[in-house]
């Protein structure tokens, strides 16, 4: 498993809120068919360039983190402000990402992360036997 993703989440008051016109896209994350990985959110600063903020003791992921084909691509619930995500077969798909502060006072801010699934390298070869059939 590689290092934790950091899914950044604009604060509201820079003005920006991810997902709408004018905030960054966010590059694909390419996660191969055997492979598992978690994507950790954090908030970001108003600064130029925006700091990673840590809003786990004030925001929560609800809804739950989910994938839009989960047959390509599987989320687990969160721990916390962490998630995981697994690999399923090769394809496209999009990882929605909502985290709702616990008071209310901001948010809820929602991401949605694109992930392509490719496949995994050959680790060998697999010799399957036909059917046999008799001589006459």
């Amino acid at each position: 498993m590689s290092a934790a993703k950091s899914v950044t989440l604009v604060k509201k008051s820079s003005g920006l809120k991810a997902g709408r016109a004018g905030a960054a896209v966010p590059a694909t994350f390419i996660l191969m068919d055997n492979q598992d990985d978690t994507f950790t959110v954090m908030g970001a600063d108003s600064g130029t360039p925006p700091q990673p903020v840590d809003i786990s003791t004030v925001a929560t992921l609800t809804p739950a983190p989910t994938s839009d084909t989960p047959a390509v691509l599987s989320v687990d619930a969160p721990s916390g402000m962490t998630f995981a995500v697994h690999g399923l077969t090769p394809g496209a798909a999009n990882v929605l990402v909502t985290a709702t502060w616990n008071d209310g006072s901001l948010g809820p801010f929602s991401f949605t992360q694109p992930v392509s699934v490719t496949t995994s390298p050959t680790g060998g070869i697999v010799v399957t036997p036909g059917t046999p059939t008799t001589r006459p």
